[in-house]
């Protein structure tokens, strides 16, 4: 008996009943217990006001047998009354009943009691008599120690009973918490020798178990482990792992998976902290729901420790890496660059010079040369001082850079001459290009020194059409050209040709003439052609000249191109891609047949890759219409693409889907076939780099983690985000193909009303794709890349069968006979034959023209007006009722109406929607109808949500509506269930009608064309629109 009392469940308990009887107590003292006693006196005192009040006024004789009556009364009816009596002041009784007189106990005080209550009663300030009651004795309920209807019996109650409930319910409860039964004794014991740590909770996260050594890591016992929670121990999360923000095994306890490579610590004392991997398994019912969790702790403290000093020395590395790097740029500018202006040295001109020649040469493109002088160069000097004339220097670099292209070539030649060399280009591109700097130097373009000095230019052009073996002969065509310009009047461009060629040697065999005096000498002499012969080539500078590092002319060529490229997207807002690719079948070819053949299979491959980006369709990706680009090879394994002057980087994960498709096919070397498998790595500018360097760097990091990811063709791009995106288009691209196959895509339709009779008469056809993965998505998400990779003509077949064939259902159901629109596609509408492909169809599944409406766009119908006119119009003949959607998002809604043969014209949900806001849309939209009307189109409504916008269109005479306010789009089943019960519909359209006034009607042609004149088209059409797929 002593052990039972002992036990920690009867303390427990008996704890708990002491609780609730001190809160019974507690509302006992504060009045929250219900007080009868206080209540009984309340009723006593209202009995004895209440006969007080009737026997104000003294009585006479005949009132005293009424107030006998009254008094007889009260007693009789009130159990607590035992008698009453009205007695005079300081004299015997009046009236009595019940025996008063003798129940009646007088107090010296003359204060009332519980039991024996007295009312004076006045007349004016005077107290004639007194009104007395005897009560019985009040009840005892209010009293403590009573047995009835007491407090002390309630708690007497609430204590046995509460303690058997709360020690029942504590011994259950500990039996389920209790680890013995959840392990048996034998499996506990061998859980404990395990040298890692093991907790097992259950699915509030709670321990109900922990091994010796876990318990040894926390510095606690397991058995108080037991029934904490495991989140309140001090655990220490990864700050960097934004996967999960909760303890691992949480994420099992909510149905979730383990997260993989999950680390956390355990804080142990002040300076003692473990760091465990952690793995967990779910422990669940035979229902599959989860009841817990297994957690196992291996203890990697060391392991973290050493790896903690491997990554210091590894920053170390990494620090004097990019030490030696930072120095690396700084010999690279020091060897490449001129000091004064930035631009290029002579050296490394004609470095990149010749590899550009070479190109040219090998892929017969056209190749410029400028050169350029400042004229009176000298006098400038003389008059100025020579800190101006490196102003004006500098002056002449920069107009020549900011007037160059992307992939031009600025140097300085030496003192005021520049060399410009222009890939691409021949002498009338060249002469323009020049004619442009010329006309900035005249105009003192960006100079900042006194208007009292102009500065003027010559220039000379020369390029490959005259001849010339070798750089240095192009270079020299040039210099002579420059020097005619001089002679001729200078600050003009002269370009080099057979003519003067031919005067030159004139003037070579004749002889020269006595030199002028030197007061009469040009204040700056332009060298002469011998002169030009003794132009010193790389290798013969001074010997003082800085050391260049080891680069070759094509990374010197492409580090300049870069560098250029990025002052180019600093001035126009514009982006660069660098792209780094890494082609095995380089090195393969190298080991096998040599470096001749590895260097003729390189220039295979670059040539193939820059016939791609020159023929890549510009207009379906970016608003430009040239791709501006460079390629480099680095030697060994890797090429180099540079894109420059990019609006948008979204456009590269395409560029890069058509380069991958061009190196598909073999490339022959040696009478053997390769094939190319390539891994390329992206860094974008300004996003991954302000230098050419980090941009390289950055791009080969991404491309060793393409090759790193495995498969073929793989790319990867530097930037997270973007990298994210770029592989969820591609993931959706590949779905895309298999989307067909599996059935995914679903047509959902949307009906559109007749204002007038409130009947359906038709519905859009609208394109949804059920990814299994990512759910229903919207046509936006997937056809751009139905489009870009020419998917587009098979998704618009098989939406083009599905509409007809559902066609052709309603009508074998006897559902009715429903127009159904489908949009096309601009990249559709470009092919040759789309008109009788759609006939064709329509004809095989046996459904009548009139039935299949085709909806196009503004955009459509202006990218190509003839192709559109014969399109349409072999529709229309064919019996095909044809729309416009989004009527006046374009730029030319006027334009079209009368040339082609529309049957309808859809307004934009745009001006629906504004025209409850803005007269101006009220009136357009006013002006849009009628002109229609006028033109014998019917027109619809698009986007109409709500009771104003259809009671508005039926006052403009609109003749059909589409919208939520009808109905969302609907798969067919739901569909069907509409067209079974649509008279909901119907009554909602006849009932909105009326008899109102109706809204300007009344508007002459005129007076509507000048309407729409005086709006300007400031609404740009942005859907994509394809068969069905809006």
């Amino acid at each position: 008996m002593f052990g039972f009392l002992k036990s920690p469940l009867v303390r427990i308990s008996f704890g708990l009943v002491m609780l609730t009887v001190s809160l019974l107590l507690l509302s006992n003292i504060f009045g929250l217990f219900p007080n009868t006693r206080q209540a009984e006196l309340q009723s006593r005192k209202a009995i004895s006001e209440s006969l007080a009040v009737q026997f104000a006024v003294a009585p006479d004789k005949k009132k005293l047998n009424e107030i006998y009556e009254t008094l007889r009364s009260i007693v009789e009816r009130n159990d607590n009354v035992l008698s009453a009596g009205l007695r005079r002041d300081k004299g015997g009784l009046l009236v009595q009943f019940g025996d008063h007189d003798r129940r009646w106990i007088p107090r010296a005080d003359d204060r009332s009691t519980a039991t024996h209550v007295q009312v004076p009663l006045l007349d004016g300030d005077i107290r004639w008599g007194t009104v007395e009651l005897v009560f019985s004795p009040l009840s005892e309920s209010g009293f403590v120690l009573s047995w009835r209807n007491s407090l002390m019996t309630v708690i007497l109650l609430v204590a046995v009973a509460g303690f058997l409930g709360y020690w029942l319910f504590l011994k259950r409860t500990m039996r389920e918490l209790d680890p013995n039964a959840v392990i048996p004794d034998r499996v506990r014991k061998a859980l404990d020798t395990l040298a890692e740590g093991l907790l097992i909770v259950d699915d509030r996260g709670v321990i109900v178990f922990s091994n010796h050594s876990f318990a040894r890591k926390t510095g606690l016992v397991p058995g108080k482990l037991v029934g904490k929670a495991s989140d309140s121990l001090p655990w220490e999360l990864d700050a960097a792992d934004s996967a999960c923000h909760e303890l691992p095994w949480y994420c099992l306890l909510q149905g979730g998976e383990l997260p993989s490579n999950r680390m956390v610590k355990l804080q142990s004392g002040p300076k003692t902290a473990f760091t465990f991997a952690v793995n967990a398994s779910p422990i669940t019912t035979d229902k599959e729901k989860v009841r817990g969790a297994l957690v196992t702790f291996d203890d990697v403290t060391e392991i973290e420790k050493k790896n903690d000093e491997l990554q210091r020395t590894l920053d170390k590395l990494e620090q004097t890496q990019r030490e030696i790097t930072r120095q690396n740029q700084e010999l690279l500018v020091l060897a490449t660059r001129d000091p004064l202006t930035g631009v290029l040295n002579r050296r490394s001109l004609f470095q990149g010079f010749d590899v550009l020649f070479n190109e040219a040469r090998e892929e017969l493109r056209p190749l410029a040369c400028i050169m350029v002088d400042i004229d009176h160069f000298k006098s400038v000097n003389d008059r100025f001082g020579h800190a101006v004339g490196d102003k004006v220097i500098k002056l002449l670099a920069k107009i020549l850079t900011d007037f160059s292209r992307p992939n031009d070539l600025v140097g300085r030649f030496g003192g005021e001459e520049f060399c410009v060399a222009l890939p691409g280009a021949d002498k009338p591109v060249a002469a323009e290009i020049a004619e442009r700097m010329r006309r900035a130097v005249q105009e003192g373009h960006g100079a900042k020194f006194t208007d009292a000095m102009r500065i003027t230019s010559s220039f000379g052009v020369s390029d490959l059409t005259t001849g010339a073996s070798d750089v240095a002969q192009l270079v020299d065509q040039a210099d002579k050209a420059l020097y005619v310009a001089k002679e001729t009047g200078r600050n003009r461009v002269i370009q080099w040709s057979d003519d003067l060629a031919t005067e030159e040697i004139a003037e070579e065999t004749n002889n020269s003439p006595p030199p002028s005096p030197p007061e009469q000498a040009e204040p700056a002499q332009a060298p002469t052609a011998p002169e030009a012969e003794v132009i010193p080539f790389p290798g013969t500078e001074d010997e003082n000249e800085i050391q260049q590092p080891n680069y070759s002319p094509e990374t010197i060529l492409l580090f300049d191109r870069i560098d250029q490229a990025i002052r180019r997207s600093g001035r126009y807002k514009t982006q660069l891609a660098v792209m780094v690719m890494e082609v095995d079948a380089l090195q393969r070819v190298n080991e096998t047949y040599g470096f001749a053949a590895g260097e003729k299979f390189s220039k295979s491959l670059i040539a193939r890759l820059k016939g791609t980006l020159r023929g890549t369709d510009t207009v379906s990706l970016t608003d430009e219409t040239e791709l501006l680009f460079s390629i480099s090879h680095l030697g060994g394994k890797q090429i180099v693409i540079l894109l420059t002057d990019l609006k948008n980087t979204e456009i590269v994960t395409a560029i890069l889907q058509r380069l991958f498709s061009s190196i598909r096919q073999s490339i022959e070397v040696e009478g053997t076939e390769f094939f190319v498998d390539a891994d390329v790595g992206v860094s974008l500018h300004p996003l991954d780099g302000v230098n050419a360097d980090t941009l390289l760097s950055h791009a080969s990091s991404a491309m060793r983690e393409a090759k790193r990811a495995g498969g073929r063709n793989c790319f990867q791009f530097y930037s997270e985000d973007i990298n994210i995106r770029s592989k969820r288009r591609i993931q959706l691209e590949a779905d895309l193909h298999r989307a067909l196959e599996r059935d995914e895509l679903v047509v959902y339709f949307q009906p559109k009303v007749d204002l007038r009779s409130g009947a359906i008469l038709g519905m859009e056809a609208l394109l949804r794709w059920q990814h299994p993965q990512l759910g229903l998505l919207m046509p936006n998400e997937f056809i751009p890349l139905a489009e870009q990779s020419r998917m587009i003509d098979h998704v618009g077949q098989w939406v083009l069968r599905h509409v007809c064939r559902q066609i052709l259902a309603w009508q074998q159901a006897g559902l009715g006979r429903y127009t159904v629109a489908i949009n096309i596609s601009p990249v559709e509408f470009r092919k040759n034959h789309l008109a009788e492909d759609i006939i064709a169809t329509v004809e095989a599944v046996g459904v009548a023209p009139e039935c299949l409406e085709i909806e196009i766009t503004e955009t459509v119908v202006m990218q190509n007006m003839e192709t559109a006119v014969g399109t349409l119009t072999q529709l229309s003949e064919a019996g095909f009722p044809i729309s416009v959607d989004d009527f006046g998002t374009g730029y030319s809604s006027l334009s079209y109406l009368k040339k082609f043969p529309l049957n309808k014209v859809k307004i934009d949900r745009s001006f629906i929607s504004d025209s409850m806001h803005g007269t101006n849309d009220a009136a357009l939209v006013n002006a849009v109808i009628a002109m229609a009307h006028s033109l014998g189109l019917v027109v619809v409504a698009e986007g109409v949500e709500t009771e104003e916008q259809l009671r508005f269109l039926q006052d403009l005479q609109c003749d059909e509506i589409q919208g939520y306010l009808v109905s969302k789009p609907l798969p067919i089943d739901e569909l069907n269930e509409l067209l079974m019960q649509s008279t909901g519909i119907k009554r909602r359209i006849l009932d909105s009608g009326g008899d109102r006034p109706r809204y300007g009607t009344g508007q002459s042609a005129a007076g509507i064309l000048g309407i729409l004149n005086a709006f300007p088209g400031d609404r740009t059409g942005g859907n994509q629109a394809v068969s069905g797929k809006n």
